[in-house]
């Protein structure tokens, strides 16, 4: 019997591209369904990165695309926002027209007159830990099934609940009025344009952004990402090689189950915890990674009341068409 081209023969292997600004989050899928050697299985992106910004793009296949609620909900992202004190766009970047200018005498005199230091510690006072946030109307967050954007540019404005987001770490980078740069580091689903804008705020006027780099997501940083210069032009990307193993990205425990233990769980069985050795990587205390007697990953295990494992996530080779 013939093999279906589109089913995985890989494991779930995560690639850290560098997307350059310009380009869509979908273009580099695009490019990369392309050139990937047949059998990657499915292929999708860990959280979107809007045109015109750069930087690191996670992309999965052989199931790791599967994990993506995960890496959002686990992995901070840090990235260098480089903004306009002074001036408001719509979308809160360079990619629209300017509707407001600061030109008070407050931004000429006393703005322009603020040290580095003292911006950084005005922002981390105000913004560090616990920080609502509403979906910036120019961002992919849904409503009634389509985005906001979508909403935005057909002259309709959707108001959304502000949302609990966690910012870790603010740093200025630079300051040479009236251009500030900050690295943040933040939770996953925080607009940047907004707390850029929140931020210019703080200081008392109006700020957008003119450049955005993501430059990490958890372990994947710029430093090591796939630059377009070495993207695959003739399905001969060396996959095991340039591919991260998603329980590397996401370091859960780990648990090398019998022969016996494998079967069970394959088909849904519970097992108890105190019936296996699980190995401590001190991330998150919910889940485990499932290792076969051969000690290959073929599934993520949830922990349940009462010290039993659950089945969570099953990597079965071949069982993942491409979309």
């Amino acid at each position: 019997m013939a093999k279906n081209k589109s089913l995985s023969q890989f494991p779930p292997l995560v690639f850290n591209i560098f997307k350059p600004a310009r380009m869509t989050s979908y273009d580099v899928i695009r490019h990369f369904k392309r050139h990937l050697p047949v059998g990657y299985g499915k292929i999708g992106h860990f959280g979107t990165l809007d045109p015109f910004a750069s930087g690191v793009l996670m992309i999965g296949i052989g199931g790791a695309a599967r994990l993506n609620e995960y890496i959002h909900d686990l992995l901070p992202k840090t990235y260098l926002a480089v903004g306009k004190l002074g001036i408001e766009t719509p979308t809160g970047d360079y990619e629209s027209e300017i509707i407001q200018r600061d030109d008070s005498l407050y931004l000429k005199r006393e703005i322009a007159s603020f040290s580095a230091k003292f911006i950084e510690e005005r922002l981390r006072e105000k913004f560090l830990g616990e920080y609502w946030q509403e979906p910036h109307k120019y961002s992919a967050s849904k409503f009634m099934g389509r985005n906001l954007h979508e909403w935005a540019r057909e002259g309709v404005e959707v108001k959304k609940e502000a949302v609990l987001r966690h910012v870790y770490d603010i740093q200025v980078v630079k300051y040479k009025f009236p251009y500030l740069s900050v690295r943040v580091t933040v939770s996953s689903g925080t607009y940047v344009r907004t707390l850029f804008n929140h931020m210019s705020n703080e200081l008392g006027t109006i700020g957008s952004l003119i450049a955005l780099v993501r430059e990490q997501i958890g372990t994947a940083t710029i430093g090591n990402a796939i630059k377009k210069k070495d993207w695959p032009l003739d399905k001969q990307l060396p996959i095991m090689e340039k591919g991260m193993r998603i329980d590397e990205l996401l370091p859960f425990d780990r648990v090398q189950l019998s022969e016996s233990q494998t079967e069970a769980f394959k088909c849904g069985a519970f097992l108890k915890l105190d019936k296996v050795n699980i190995v401590k990587r001190n991330f998150s205390d919910l889940y485990v990674w499932m290792n076969d007697e051969k000690n290959q990953l073929f599934g993520l295990g949830h922990k349940e009341f009462p010290g039993e494992l659950r089945p969570k996530i099953k990597f079965h080779s071949g069982e993942q068409d491409e979309t």
